[in-house]
């Protein structure tokens, strides 16, 4: 009992503190935001149940970040994936939500069984629980090898790393938007503070090949979830797709590291972390500030389909500047705090090819920072199709015409996040150099005065800005006619005749589309009918097959079910039997 109450003795290192600052800062704005948004499930839900599950998701994260041991730390893991379980299926009484709530279930399960397996592994391996104790134990090269491919699923289940992404993709939509920026935005990064945490922090074994192996499944994570992201037409499975893709953004940067500093490489790796940490915080901000924006579309329009929506840049104003801002930053626009940390990632991987001193690992390393390269313009045709579907245009339905006025406090709460997006973007230099002094904690180096962002940047983002306003102001003041756009002839535009969501990702189906699992289907009867149908190829052919074979052994399983107490006492003893067995061996 002892040790299950010395949660109180934090686990206070300058890391710890850095992802509970992301929390806390991403959250006051989501309450806020949640104030408005939560008004229109009053009539059908209980409001009770949801603040309660939200205070207790959002106290579990910061709890986690701080446990010092490994039974606090896994304790209050367990209390986040399971309040976040109960906000997923906030809306029970519609049947997709609550399935889509048992798969997410069981996918964090997996996660937890898992982390409680290495858990198990590095108390036998050091004889410790506490993380400061257990750092002083050095680990056999394969011992320590294990617990990193171990902590690669248990934490990349929860953040979303190839092959362990499906969840993301239907847990977003089934949940309230608020809920998706706070697991999208804050959730997933506390799965990146966990791996960090175990291989970094308490193993410390950089291993090449590790890095290498992470640093591939950064890469496919990233280029395959926004191949998938560039064909959804579900506003929020755009997203969730989105998150994924920046998520194996990170973990390459993270990779890099890891690499670099097994060959000794310590002033690049720093950078590479601190490249990684940044992009942590900042993905935090916009994706929150995207996921919350959906919202309220959805709050408006009661539609994530943007084949119904267009035109609300003329009745939803602020959101569609917050919108923009959120969507400029995960395209890595400059002055905003996407392209500041994105960059940092391209120049990390840079300064790498010619510092590796192996020649295959170089050209790795530059044949992976070109797909990185290529899934960035990806996130910007992503970003174009959200942007122009949902916002520009004409109301391709009557939910996007007769929309519902969003509360001041939605607005409020995206306001936050839109500062956050400019603020870290403009000031990056001053960010990173906090940044940079984390990343040499987690590295075990000297902190340095290296400065990886140069202040000039801070001048011309506020010379771009002041500009900008100037012309504005100048626009307003000159008197604008408007006219008809010429049709030569043809006036009569329907909606229709506009791109769609599916319109806009034709060129890239003709490239991709396998990949994604986007497919046409035509039907010829008394006139041509097509339709197009998207699958995550990683889920049907993964997840399907293994859960057809989960019910195969399940109903042989049952005919052992034979109603009688003696039958079920003797199961148990087996299964205690069993249990000390491996326990024996294992811990």
């Amino acid at each position: 009992m002892e040790l299950f109450f010395d949660f109180l003795n934090f686990h206070s290192s300058s890391l710890s503190y850095f992802f509970a600052f992301i929390i806390t800062s991403v959250f006051v704005p989501i309450f806020i935001y949640s104030l408005g948004y939560m008004k229109e499930y009053a009539k059908e839900y209980s409001l009770k149940y949801f603040w309660f599950f939200t205070i207790t998701f959002f106290v579990s994260m910061i709890m986690t970040v701080f446990s010092n041991n490994m039974i606090s730390f896994m304790v209050f893991w367990e209390i986040m994936s399971i309040s976040s379980f109960f906000l997923v299926i906030f809306e029970y009484k519609k049947s997709v939500t609550v399935q889509t709530g048992i798969f997410y279930f069981i996918m964090t399960h997996i996660s937890g069984l898992t982390l409680m397996f290495m858990f198990a592994l590095l108390y036998k391996y050091t004889g410790e629980v506490y993380f400061n104790d257990m750092k002083n134990v050095n680990l056999m090269p394969n011992q320590a090898t294990l617990i990193f491919y171990l902590s690669i699923i248990g934490f990349g289940a929860k953040a979303g790393l190839l092959p362990l992404h499906a969840w993301l993709p239907k847990a977003h939509p089934a949940a309230p938007s608020n809920i998706s920026a706070l697991m999208s935005g804050v959730m997933l990064k506390v799965a990146i503070y966990g791996f960090i945490l175990v291989n970094f922090i308490i193993v410390r074994n950089y291993n090449m090949a590790n890095g290498i192996v992470l640093l591939l499944i950064g890469v496919l994570t990233a280029v395959i979830s926004i191949l998938n992201a560039v064909f959804q037409k579900d506003i929020k499975s755009l997203l969730a797709y989105s998150s994924a893709e920046n998520i194996g953004v990170i973990f390459s940067a993270i990779a890099l590291a890891m690499i670099l500093v097994s060959q000794n490489i310590y002033q690049t790796s720093m950078l590479a972390m601190s490249a990684a940490l940044f992009h942590v915080l900042n993905h935090s901000v916009f994706k929150s500030l995207l996921f919350s924006n959906a919202g309220s579309v959805l709050f408006a329009t009661s539609t994530r389909n943007m084949n119904e929506l267009g035109g609300l840049h003329k009745t939803l104003k602020y959101t569609t500047v917050f919108a923009f801002i959120g969507m400029a930053s995960i395209s890595a626009i400059p002055p905003f705090n996407g392209f500041a940390s994105e960059s940092l990632i391209f120049t990390s991987f840079l300064k790498s090819m010619s510092l590796v001193p192996n020649r295959n690992v170089s050209m790795l390393i530059t044949v992976c920072l070109a797909v990185l390269a290529l899934t960035s313009s990806g996130a910007v045709y992503t970003a174009t199709k959200y942007f122009g579907i949902v916002f520009l245009g004409e109301p391709r339905s009557e939910k996007a015409r007769n929309v519902h006025k969003v509360p001041a406090t939605m607005d409020i709460g995206m306001g936050i996040l839109s500062v956050y997006t400019v603020v870290l973007g403009v000031f990056s230099p001053y960010v990173i150099k906090v940044i940079s002094n984390i990343s040499a904690d987690v590295l075990d180096l000297n902190r340095s005065d290296t400065v990886f962002i140069n202040t000039d940047v801070i001048y011309i983002s506020l010379a771009i800005f002041v500009l900008t306003i100037v012309l504005v102001s100048i626009s307003k003041t000159n008197k604008v006619e408007r006219y008809e756009t010429w049709g030569c002839g043809f006036n009569a535009v329907k909606p229709y005749m506009q791109y769609s969501g599916d319109g806009f990702s034709q060129p890239a189906s003709r490239y991709f589309g396998e990949v994604a699992g986007y497919k046409k289907h035509v039907s010829k009867t008394d006139s041509i009918l097509l339709k197009t149908s998207l699958h995550d190829i990683f889920y049907e052919n993964v997840y399907i097959p293994m859960n057809k074979i989960v019910d195969f052994i399940a109903l042989k399983i049952v005919k052992i079910h034979y109603g009688k107490i003696q039958v079920y006492i003797l199961y148990i003893l087996t299964a205690l039997i069993l249990a000390l067995f491996v326990s024996f061996f294992v811990v």
